[in-house]
């Protein structure tokens, strides 16, 4: 199991440490598979363990918007922890929805700020990538 941390994302990237895979026949919200088992510690002490074959699609951007959105980049990672803060609502029962909610968008943005971080554009597709997460992801994380 690779375990990840907010200092050691970058070089585990560069390695090559984190293997996905594209699942064929695309399905809706299922483009990509994990074919390794990660620990992503959120704080040193919060951790979760993101399990070989997890499936996930990526950023959910609307398949029209994809040339200046696409689901997949930099920012992936995050995507991928995000989708599965999402899926397990993570720390729901403690925290409640809403805040478990904005706690898995919070964590988006702060991984994808470390890793998607290059230049001023890369930084505003970061936050815009947040807003809308913000704006529509109730919907989506209320009915998982």
């Amino acid at each position: 199991m690779i375990l990840i941390t907010k200092e050691n994302i970058l070089e585990e990237l560069i390695k090559g440490s984190i293997k996905f895979s594209l699942i064929y026949p695309i399905e809706k919200g299922k483009h990509f598979r994990l074919n390794n088992s990660i620990r992503v510690f959120l704080d040193p002490e919060h951790s979760v363990k993101i399990p070989k074959g997890f499936e996930f699609d990526g950023s959910s951007v609307p398949r029209f918007l994809w040339w200046i959105f696409p689901s997949y980049g930099n920012f992936f990672f995050a995507a991928l922890l995000h989708d599965y803060l999402y899926q397990t609502q993570y720390m729901h029962k403690d925290l409640g929805y809403q805040i478990a909610q904005e706690l898995a968008d919070i964590e988006m943005l702060e991984w994808s700020n470390i890793i998607n971080n290059k230049n001023i554009f890369k930084k505003i597709d970061n936050y815009l990538r947040f807003l809308a997460v913000r704006l529509f992801g109730k919907k989506v994380y209320i009915n998982l």
